[in-house]
């Protein structure tokens, strides 16, 4: 999982899914790596690549600020639904963000509160990646 930071609300354009604006705030994005997990995430944190991925849209315009991770048996679709239980207010700011090939709404969410970050860590218990390290 991305934790992500985008300084300033702005109107972005991901792939084919609809021009939307994005408020400035706290994203995160879940996604799941089956082989390779290192590498997607030295990927994801490049500022220079290919556009392939949603996210990849999205990061031209925002910044990593943590990486979470969840070693064995991850399911995206799963956490994603956790984490709008266990967080009712947050938001998802464009439908199939993530999520154009399962039935879930988006494996991207927005949280108009921060302080919220420390409650999904203690209920999800995932490990911090370092980033620079990863």
């Amino acid at each position: 999982m991305l934790v992500i930071r985008l300084k300033k609300g702005q109107k972005i354009k991901v792939a084919r899914l609809p021009e939307t604006y994005f408020s400035s705030g706290c994203y995160l994005y879940v996604g799941r790596a089956k082989r390779g997990l290192k590498k997607r995430l030295e990927r994801h944190l490049r500022k220079d690549k290919k556009l392939f991925w949603h996210i990849d849209y999205f990061l031209r315009k925002a910044e990593v600020m943590e990486v979470w991770i969840k070693h064995n048996s991850f399911n995206e679709c799963r956490v994603v639904s956790q984490i709008r239980e266990f967080l009712e207010d947050s938001v998802i700011p464009q439908k199939k963000f993530g999520a154009s090939d399962c039935r879930c709404q988006s494996h991207f969410l927005y949280l108009p509160d921060v302080d919220d970050l420390k409650i999904l860590w203690k209920k999800l218990a995932f490990e911090r990646a370092e980033i620079h390290g990863i």
